[in-house]
């Protein structure tokens, strides 16, 4: 039969396809079998790249005979090969020898270049060797070199196509190996960048609550700023007619003097209530605050006992900022005041440092409410007990004190939190128990200083029998004002309502001088008045008075033509100062200059 076969070449060419087309079949079976035996398990086990190159020693050892198989991997770093596996262990030493030889002839590049496997002789002629790359088609991964026994020259080309096949499959499982470590590597990262994106929502959900939190009392302690400023209206209006008419001598003036000054110290409370709810309209200004800081140190230094270390570091450049100097001393007080009691009792240091930071977008959005841009840092810093989460939750809160009953007002840091709110920018606090307390306190700032302009305080004015009209739906205060407008000498028709008041204007609008209303009142508020008499005299002079609204403020009165914006309770001597200035004509009257008064 066989020689059949080799008399007719067209069966011997079918016969050399059918073999040829076997082998593929073969060789493509083969290939697969190695390529899939353990190799999902060896990458899920996150072995090593020596692992790998162990496992193709052992398939090489069990198909083709070589007397010893040493394998080298790429250092990726260096581009050095390095011997991972040698077996057996006595030949790493002359197969090492015999490496260094071959690389130095440039038999390595040889079987680099020719991606399969080269049979070279040793140095001595001694014994042969078989090496052949470690490759992908995109990278180098190592090196394979066997050592033939004594008694073979070469190995058949079929050996070779299998060592082909196998050392293909260990570079593509090293290659796949990295891929898979690179993606757990992303996997990790992505991870922990949710996680921390988690975090800061959660953070952003906690100080939105905390907003949210002192917004409610911010408008609670308004609410309660209105009416008690239009209770002390009446109380210091009053004390003060009264005392018009006791001589100075009278035992009753000093009394009536006492009550005055409680009734100034409620005022004054009520300002810091509205301080906190932000809503109490304090002028700001250009200013320096090296120069606040320094004055505010000074008269706490002599308050404090010598216990207490005081250390600056004020970057005297700072840029200005746009804010109040007063409320801006209070901050500096308040801050080193509290990190004062947070030690008195055994020593430390005050540390209060200034500087200008840029904030970015990435601070801009975990914090709520603030600004991108250049800040003044103003951070205050104590070696007192500290405070932990639940303590700093709450700080920031009105009449919250840890301090004994008696001791805090517990209004202190609440007002800094307005302050630095109403000023644009923010403040953070670093405790924790035993180790002290971090303050610090972010103000946006501005990019030069304006002139200071002299302000001319005046005394008193009193009348020349100019006609008012007054408005205010609550009668005592409306008593009380006519009472003393016409002590200081002018003429004044009072209105219990806007609606009332309306009527009396509208019938002879040309007969009065100026209006004093009050802001909030049923049916028709103070401004809504004010804008429909206006329509009728735009050049009266108005000052409109409340104790506390969030529909009117300074600028916006000043917008619709009113010349004063006053906040109650107003002592005898500022309404007369107000009611002077707003009937001055001329450049005052166009330039409609603003004064507050608040009330209801």
């Amino acid at each position: 039969m066989a020689n059949d076969i080799t008399k007719d070449p067209e069966k011997l060419l079918t016969r050399i396809a059918y073999l040829e087309e076997n082998r593929r079949f073969v060789q493509n079976m083969l290939e697969m079998a190695i390529s899939l035996a353990n190799f999902q398990e060896n990458i899920v086990s996150s072995v090593e790249p020596e692992n790998i190159l162990e496992e193709a020693e052992k398939r090489i050892r069990l198909l083709i005979p070589f007397e010893a198989n040493a394998l080298y991997l790429v250092n990726q770093d260096s581009s050095d090969l390095q011997l991972a596996v040698c077996n057996p262990l006595k030949a790493r030493e002359l197969i090492t020898a015999e490496a260094e030889g071959l690389i130095e002839k440039g038999f390595f590049a040889w079987a680099i270049r020719e991606r399969r496997g080269i049979t070279i002789a040793s140095s001595n002629q001694a014994k042969r060797f078989v090496m052949h790359v470690i490759a992908t088609q995109s990278r180098i991964r190592g090196m394979f070199i066997g050592q033939l026994d004594g008694t073979r020259q070469q190995i058949p080309d079929t050996s070779l196509t299998l060592l082909s096949i196998i050392l293909l499959n260990t570079a593509n499982a090293l290659e796949s190996l990295e891929f898979y470590r690179l993606l757990r590597h992303q996997k990790t990262i992505l991870e922990k960048q949710v996680e921390e994106r988690t975090q800061a929502l959660a953070e952003s959900e906690r100080q939105m609550q905390q907003v949210l939190k002192l917004q409610s009392i911010g408008t609670l302690a308004g609410g309660i700023a209105h009416d008690f400023n239009n209770i002390l209206f009446p109380i210091i209006g009053y004390t003060e007619l009264a005392m018009d008419d006791i001589p100075e001598e009278n035992p009753a003036r000093k009394s009536l003097e006492e009550v005055l000054k409680a009734a100034s110290r409620a005022k004054e409370l009520v300002q810091q209530i509205l301080t906190f709810s932000r809503q109490n309209g304090h002028q700001r200004k250009p200013i320096r605050v090296p120069t606040i800081i320094r004055e505010a140190l000074k008269l706490l230094r002599a308050s404090i006992p010598k216990t207490i270390d005081i250390v600056t570091e004020l970057q005297e450049n700072c840029s200005p900022i746009m804010g109040n100097p007063t409320q801006m001393h209070q901050v500096v007080m308040n801050l080193c005041t509290n990190a004062y009691q947070a030690m008195r009792e055994t020593g430390g240091k005050i540390q209060v440092r200034l500087g200008e930071v840029n904030i970015g977008y990435e601070e801009m959005v975990q914090r709520i409410g603030i600004k991108m841009g250049p800040h003044l840092h103003l951070a205050v810093q104590d070696d007192g007990i500290g405070m932990d989460a639940t303590v700093m939750e709450r700080i920031f809160e009105p009449y919250y004190t840890t301090q004994e009953p008696g001791k805090g007002t517990g209004l202190g840091l609440s007002v800094i939190h307005g302050i630095v709110k109403n000023h644009g920018g923010f403040i953070t606090v670093e405790s924790l128990p035993g180790q002290g307390s971090s303050f610090h306190v972010y103000l946006p700032t501005i990019d030069e200083m304006e002139p200071d302009i002299a302000v001319e305080i005046r005394t008193a004015e009193t009348g020349g029998g100019e006609r008012i009209l007054l408005v205010d739906d609550e009668e005592q205060i409306v008593a009380m004002e006519k009472q003393m407008l016409e002590k200081l000498g002018y003429r004044v028709t009072a209105c219990a309502s806007s609606s009332e008041a309306w009527t009396v204007f509208s019938a002879r609008p040309d007969q009065f001088d100026l209006m004093i209303t009050d802001m909030t009142m049923p049916h028709m508020a103070g401004d809504r008045l004010s804008e429909k008499i206006l329509d009728i005299r735009p050049n009266l002079p108005v000052i409109l008075c409340t104790g506390h609204s969030d529909m009117i403020n300074e600028d916006k009165a000043v917008a619709l033509g009113i010349r004063k914006f006053v906040m109650k309770p107003v002592e005898k001597n500022e309404l007369a100062r107000a009611i002077h200035s707003a009937l001055e004509p001329g450049p005052n009257a166009l330039r409609q200059p603003t004064l507050a008064v608040a009330g209801s």
